[in-house]
């Protein structure tokens, strides 16, 4: 019996690093298995053009083009990206701009902004041969822009491991709405960190990256928010990925947010603009510079190669009129609130409070600001923002704002927007 017992564990033990053998070869084949990318070339003229990837290995990828402006796409599985964004072998004949990175988990992008209208010619793959890299290739031809809108525009081109068209889809693009998750009774508040993956947003002049920077800067909020001011934090993003603007408000509506914060560190031309900002949603900006900063920031869809579609801002229903009123004033409310608070521990800008269209601030129920943190343009914001001691101060004021909020916000509720206060 006792024999039998040792034979059977030795048996479970020898089977147990069987499998923890298989797991770690697995891990190390999906490791082998992943992409690399180490050049990308553009040749052609303004009547035809040919880019090519020089690739580690088979790749399959999908291709399309979008309009407003004219965009090639490539969507790739997840892969690593060995060379500079913009490089000039790129951008000649057709294409005007090139940039690549992460979309979401486990897939990849890469983007050229055309200069007109095309159509996809072909899409394959190419092995690699004697040495040489493999390839995968799009070839693109110029066409009128009633042919782009009848036949371009609609069409998805799929390319197998193999090299070859598997298939040819129509271009509809959906976007889930991600599950909600439970209040547990307390406030919650989104945080959104700006950009992300293939948008990398603002970049400083020492190669200090926007969407790197608030990305961490939200995560260290976020335990401080839930440590000291009573409220539950979701990000809309916890890696290096892309998301929407419209994804961003629609993950907040999902989560029933309380509170909606767009965390930033933008650039502007003007070097000499420097200092923290927050911004609330008006139709008309409050001046030159906000105008053009909700420009740029509601261009990174566009830029991300993600389609547009143009939206409907008529109200029909005079609920929701008042429920946007309403949530306009809270969001007034807490920008006052976070400027108050910021301004007794860092530098803010010349004028702290300003408003402008930008769209991630559209959830008509929803508090909602975007918090400049500074600008990376200017060399005392980039110093500022990547200094802890800085991070820590500008972290306590926004802990202290959201606190002051919610108390203010209970005493002032009429009701439109719900009660400030434990749900079940």
């Amino acid at each position: 019996m006792i024999k039998t017992c040792c034979f059977m564990v030795g048996m479970m033990f020898c089977l147990a690093l069987t499998a923890g053998e298989s797991a770690k070869a697995q891990s190390v084949n999906n490791q082998e298995e992943q992409v690399h990318i180490s050049a990308a070339r553009t040749a052609g003229d303004l009547k035809q053009a040919r880019f090519v990837l020089d690739i580690s290995g088979p790749m399959p990828f999908t291709a399309f083009l979008l309009q407003k402006p004219y965009r090639l796409v490539m969507d790739l599985p997840a892969v690593s990206f060995e060379m500079a964004q913009g490089i000039a072998q790129v951008e000649r004949g057709l294409v005007s701009n090139f940039r690549f990175g992460v979309i979401n988990e486990g897939r990849s992008r890469v983007v050229l902004d055309l200069k007109g209208p095309a159509r996809i010619a072909k899409a394959f793959g190419l092995p690699s041969v004697d040495g040489n890299p493999a390839r995968a290739v799009v070839e693109l031809e110029a066409v009128s822009e009633q042919q782009f809108t009848a036949s371009s525009l609609q069409e998805v081109l799929h390319v197998g491991r193999n090299g070859k068209r598997s298939s040819q889809s129509k271009l509809v693009e959906s976007v889930p709405l991600p599950r909600a998750r439970a209040k547990n009774g307390r406030p919650v508040v989104v945080l959104d960190p700006g950009h992300g993956g293939i948008d990398t947003g603002a970049v400083s002049a020492s190669g200090v990256k926007e969407s790197a920077l608030v990305l961490k800067f939200a995560k260290v909020l976020k335990k401080h928010l839930e440590a000291e001011a009573g409220v539950q934090v979701i990000l809309t993003r916890e890696s290096d990925k892309f998301i929407s603007l419209g994804g961003r408000v629609n993950f907040a509506q999902a989560r029933e947010a309380d509170l909606f914060i767009s965390i930033h560190a933008d650039s502007v031309r003007e070097s000499y603009v420097r200092g923290a900002t927050v911004y609330t949603l008006s139709d008309r900006a409050s001046d030159q510079v906000s105008a053009q900063l909700a420009q740029r920031e509601n261009r990174s869809d566009l830029l991300a190669g993600m389609h547009i579609e143009e939206e409907d801002d008529v109200v029909a229903d005079i609920l929701i009129s008042l429920t946007r009123r309403e949530t306009a004033n809270h969001s007034a409310l807490y920008s006052r609130t976070l400027v108050g608070a910021l301004k007794n521990s860092v530098r803010l800008s010349k004028t702290p409070a300003r408003s402008a269209g930008f769209r991630v601030l559209k959830a008509p129920d929803i508090p909602s600001v975007l918090l400049e943190l500074g600008f990376l343009s200017n060399r005392q914001d980039q110093s500022a923002l990547t200094s802890k001691a800085w991070q820590e101060k500008a972290i306590r004021s926004i802990v202290a704002s959201v606190k002051r909020f919610f108390a203010k916000r209970g005493s002032q509720q009429t009701g439109l927007l719900g009660p400030s206060k434990p749900r079940g």
